[in-house]
């Protein structure tokens, strides 16, 4: 299975962090509201393992009403792999899903960065998806 888990504590919400969480064969995670400036920012990290590989989708999220643009990277192994701009939420909000495929033994990081001012915006991620062996 892919590698991840559930980190949560306080009063966060079922579901909400930085890694991977499972229910039958399926994965996601919502990264939740995380405050972003003018400086990549790590939103989620988590390891892939075993055989198994995630077949799915990939959503930026701006979480408040905003003129600033975002910049958003997927990394698999260190690697830039795929990245989107988002031109505020008064242009297209919410954003089309980015199709992905995860293989096995990868370590996934998500980032974002606030490409347009030194205002701190709340913006999350969500990855959603189906595991096969």
């Amino acid at each position: 299975m892919l590698g991840g888990g559930n980190p949560l504590g306080g009063q966060n919400p079922t579901g909400i962090g930085s890694s991977l969480n499972y229910i039958g064969k399926h994965a996601y995670l919502y990264t939740g509201g995380i405050t972003v400036i003018n400086a990549e920012k790590n939103l989620a990290q988590f390891d892939t393992a075993g055989n198994s590989y995630l077949v799915g989708s990939w959503q930026p999220q701006l979480m408040e009403n905003t003129g600033d643009d975002f910049h958003f990277k997927l990394y698999f192994n260190d690697q830039l792999v795929a990245s989107t701009v988002t031109t505020s939420t008064k242009d297209y909000a919410p954003f089309e899903e980015i199709e992905i495929i995860i293989p096995t033994d990868t370590r996934v990081k998500l980032t974002a960065e606030n490409v347009s001012s030194s205002s701190p915006v709340l913006i999350g991620s969500i990855i959603t998806g189906e595991v096969y062996a």
